[in-house]
């Protein structure tokens, strides 16, 4: 194998010491004062030779090294959650690929490791991370110790880390949900519940925030979709209750099903939507009535927020709107809520 050539050899080649080819390389010739036709001789020597920079040396004297990095808390390649995470993916990369830059997609993965020392060493290696998924307790230490280090840092979906400004690309789940809201209003329905997952994390907040804030009263729920069965659908069914939003696409299907085994039928004798994208590795229905996250212009945001974070200028407001997707589960109040 052919050994690749080094800087010192460009050098040579060129006639010029070392150092003249490190500030080419990394843009200082103005500041050197390198004369147009010595950038010209060094250039050439690197084409000749076919010298490739080293990107973990440039990052080392303060250049860039048009990488960056992209960290997932999550196993997407392949899992359950590859559905939802891909357009976070794909606007990543189309922006990447219109700026100009290189991702480098690093192998932490829910359940395996995270940020541990070891992998801020090579998170070094980029301008800076975006990062998506749900972090561990342990994890946001090991983020705010990130942010906190200088490493420029951008996470997909509103997280927050103990004693550090974390630089955030989100959803507005709050004001979705308030509108899912205000339609169940317009039907008629005057008694909503508001199910989720016993786990909850930012996303969860802001979507139970939405409901809350619209009206009153506002009961929320909180439980897992095996205990979402016909004798909790019946209960809620006769205490007046006739719309449902529900947190998720797996409690979505849950309610679905246990309301058509119990024969009841939707929207005719209640109504649902769901707060979210498919996240089970299941399609989701179009027909459902729901919100719809922009996953792919979140994923070019959160480029356009890191490059300028790496510039050292404030990104500007990073909250994107969901769309209201009509669908047929949202229908007028019923009569009655059970069958008769």
């Amino acid at each position: 194998m052919t050994p690749r050539p080094t800087q010192k050899q460009v050098a040579q080649h060129a006639g010029v010491s070392q150092t003249i080819v490190s500030q080419v390389l990394n843009g200082q010739t103005d500041q050197a004062r390198i004369s147009p036709e010595t950038r010209a001789r060094v250039l050439q020597a690197i084409s000749e030779l076919g010298y490739v920079p080293n990107a973990a040396a440039r990052r080392l004297v303060g250049g860039r090294s048009s990488l960056i990095g992209v960290f997932t808390y999550e196993a997407v390649f392949p899992s359950s959650t590859r559905d939802f995470y891909a357009p976070f993916l794909e606007g990543i990369e189309e922006e990447a690929a219109h700026s100009g830059l290189d991702l480098l997609l690093y192998t932490g993965g829910k359940g395996r490791r995270g940020l541990t020392h070891g992998m801020q060493a090579r998170l070094s290696l980029t301008d800076g991370t975006i990062l998506l998924g749900h972090p561990g307790e342990q994890d946001r230490h090991d983020l705010a110790a990130l942010v906190k280090g200088g490493h420029p840092v951008v996470f997909i979906g509103r997280r927050s880390v103990p004693e550090a400004e974390l630089t955030c690309v989100q959803a507005d789940y709050t004001a979705a949900t308030a509108e899912l809201t205000r339609r169940f209003l317009a039907c008629g329905h005057r008694k909503l519940l508001y199910v989720g997952r016993p786990e909850q994390d930012e996303s969860a907040l802001d979507r139970e925030r939405g409901f809350v804030s619209t009206v009153r009263p506002a009961p929320v729920e909180r439980l897992d979709a095996g205990a979402l069965d016909q004798h909790w659908l019946e209960t809620a069914l006769e205490s007046g209750i006739t719309g449902f939003l529900l947190e998720n696409d797996g409690l979505m299907r849950r309610l679905l099903e246990v309301a058509q085994q119990g024969g009841y039928r939707v929207p005719e004798d209640c109504s649902a939507a769901v707060l979210g994208d498919a996240i089970t590795g299941e399609v989701g229905d179009p027909s459902w009535s729901g919100l719809r996250i922009p996953r792919q212009a979140m994923g070019r945001g959160a480029v356009l927020a890191l490059r300028l974070l790496v510039s050292r200028e404030p990104p500007g407001p990073l909250i994107f709107p969901c769309e209201i997707t009509p669908g047929v589960t949202i229908g007028l109040r019923p009569e009655r809520s059970v069958p008769g």
